[in-house]
């Protein structure tokens, strides 16, 4: 099938004509004399070397730069770095302008979009209802991390993204005279606003800034952008199998977000029990906030009237037992909307929703005392009660109502839940050795790390099928190992208190030996986590191990083989209903053994990975741990 060209070289020449005469107007009225001089003699330069990779001239270059005073050049880099980062807006929007004519003029998108993929499944024959399993297999889970190589202030950050938008309208072609004019005026005073923004933090950032750094695209653009997912998946399936095929394709919920900001101890030292607990209020926050903004948009959207519609009995009954649950309440909350079915239902969950905010901000202050049966206090009943209007409003010959923003809320719903995303937690696989350790010695006398690889198998297999957990002396554990078993109970009263899909993944740094996993599930089982009760196993955290150097990726295959041969693991691993994750690690095995030693053995790691997980009949899920730099 040919294609429209990727690259619109032409468009993208003019972009960075506009944006690099920009940058030049500021330098020239803002930056120090000379400094546009130097910036433009260095660009020639640099043009010049690129044609011709003359040592004369690169020695010509460092001469430039070295004979700089440090505040000039000091200002000469800062211009660099926003003609880099301008270079990069002019890319990007240019990508998105074409995509868009590809789509005006060829009705097609771009490759590797929903409706690429969709129409390449078509023409190989793949039919709708065979399209169903691999959508239920679906599963895409970016995760937030506070990486250090993530410099940019929060601020640059989004004085970029004004950048961007700015000049993404002047690519409309619509906005012409006066208008353009004013256009231009914002984008230049923009471009001015960054030169005169610090690129570097006043203070270095602490876990409560990272947390708050990980939740602010949320609000400004992934809560929309989510909801665009699910539409464009939507409205590609129908474009291409039809409206009565894809009418019988159940789109599932796909996608969720992951983060380990408040989560990471390993790689952050002031990560405490209580932050874990902290970033998971924040984010509950977060979502609750958008679920109310959300409720107000369709409060003032459905504004239907008894006698104009008829709801559902279900719907009115759970109307009324609303009206019951909220008692006098309700009696002020309804006395504008009694008319006004959906309205009135509306107003007595946002009420509820409102409670639950109330109750989230009282935890983050440190009260965690307080209930409150009048707020939302699970998921599914707040769920629950969308599909209720939803339904009623198809009832009634209102599906193209209800398809709109009410269908995107409850997709948020399902992807978000109250917890927003998914917080993994890690730490290093010797503290849960040493933890596991100080625990036998003080309620067994055993001496623990003196065992070899099989006897502490057996004893950890034994121990954690112990109803109630092992009994131990408290004080005489170590701060170190009090902290660690406090994570647990933090996971246990966050998964009580949020809901129980707060958690993803308990991930173990340096995993050497199929007993570092089972030790994470003992300390698990010491609070409710896991365990046997009733002859039946029960198991509420995923554990998964990290693969790091390259004598751990070699040792993959015995590792995973030994946890796996394991009958109390795999009937934790059946009673979570998890897959096993497995997270290879890019960084330290490329500080350990090179880019070479690295590549070759993340490439067999995962080929052993694979082959274990076939021969075992156990569905597996590989995290690659490559965030950052493009060279990892």
């Amino acid at each position: 099938m040919s294609r429209t060209p990727e690259y619109d070289d032409k468009t993208l020449r003019a972009n960075i004509r506009l944006l690099k005469g920009m940058l030049d107007k500021v330098l020239k009225k803002q930056a120090s004399p000379q400094v546009a001089e130097i910036v433009e003699q260095l660009q020639r330069q640099f043009t010049v070397l690129q044609r011709d990779n003359n040592p004369a001239k690169r020695r010509q270059i460092l001469k430039t730069l070295h004979n700089l005073p440090a505040e000039t050049l000091s200002e000469v880099i800062r211009a660099f770095s926003l003609y880099f980062s301008l270079l990069n807006i002019a890319e990007e929007s240019t990508q998105l302008q074409h995509r868009r004519h590809q789509i005006e003029k060829n009705k097609h998108y771009w490759r590797g979009s929903f409706h690429d993929t969709l129409l390449a499944f078509k023409n190989a024959g793949i039919s709708a209802e065979q399209l169903q399993p691999l959508l239920d297999d679906l599963h895409y889970l970016p995760v937030m991390t506070a990486h250090p190589t993530e410099a940019k202030r929060r601020t640059v950050r989004g004085a970029l993204r004004s950048v961007f938008v700015s000049h993404e309208k002047l690519q409309n072609s619509g906005i012409k005279g006066y208008f353009r004019d004013v256009a231009l005026e914002r984008l230049q005073s923009q471009i001015q606003l960054l030169w005169k923004t610090d690129e570097v933090r006043a203070r270095g950032m602490g876990v409560i800034d990272e947390i708050d750094s990980g939740l602010f695209y949320f609000p400004l653009s992934l809560f929309e952008a989510t909801a665009q997912v699910y539409r464009n998946f939507q409205r590609a399936l129908v474009d291409v199998y039809g409206s009565e095929a894809a009418a019988k394709v159940h789109v599932p919920g796909f996608l969720n977000f992951g983060s380990w900001i408040g989560g990471d101890r390993d790689g952050n030292p002031n990560v405490k029990p209580h932050t874990t607990a902290l970033a998971l209020r924040l984010q509950a926050r977060t979502i609750a906030q958008e679920y109310l903004r959300r409720i107000d948009v369709l409060h003032e959207q459905l504004a239907y009237s008894h006698g104009m519609c008829q709801p559902t009995a279900a719907f009115l009954d759970s109307l009324e037992n609303d009206r019951e649950l909220l008692g006098d309440t309700a009696i002020a909350l309804e006395r504008n909307c009694l008319q006004e079915p959906y309205r009135h239902k509306l107003s007595l969950m946002k009420f509820r929703m409102h409670r639950r905010l109330e109750l989230i901000e009282q935890r983050i202050a440190g009260d965690s005392s307080q209930t409150d049966d009048q707020a939302y206090n699970n998921i599914q009943a707040f769920h629950a009660d969308l599909c209720m209007i939803r339904e009623s409003l198809i009832s009634h010959g209102d599906q193209a109502i209800a398809d709109r923003d009410l269908q995107d809320l409850i997709r948020l719903v399902d992807v978000f839940g109250f917890h927003l995303m998914q917080l993994d937690v890690r730490q290093e696989s010797t503290r849960h050795s040493q933890a596991v350790a100080e625990i036998l010695s003080s309620g067994l006398g055993m001496d623990y790390l003196s065992l070899d690889e099989d006897r502490r198998m057996q004893v950890l297999s034994e121990a954690i099928a112990i109803p109630g957990g092992l009994g131990y002396d408290a004080s005489e554990l170590s701060p170190a190992t009090v902290e660690t078993l406090d994570v647990f109970q933090v996971m246990a009263q966050m998964r009580r208190e949020i809901g129980n899909d707060c958690f993803s993944r308990y991930v173990i740094s340096m995993t050497h030996s199929a007993s570092h996993i089972m030790e994470v599930l003992l300390l698990a089982a010491q609070n409710g986590l896991a365990g046997r009760i009733g002859g039946q196993w029960y198991c509420h955290i995923g554990v998964s191990p990290l693969f790091e150097t390259i004598d751990d990726l070699n040792h993959i295959d015995s590792v995973l083989r030994g946890l796996l041969s394991q009958p109390v693991y795999r009937a934790l691993l059946t009673a979570s209903g998890l897959r096993q994750e497995v997270m290879l690690g890019y960084s330290d095995s490329c500080k350990d053994g090179g880019i070479l030693a690295s590549a070759w053995g993340l490439y067999r790691a995962q080929q052993q990975v694979t082959a274990i997980s076939d021969a075992e009949g156990i569905p597996c899920r590989l995290f690659h741990g490559r965030g950052g730099t493009i060279g990892r």
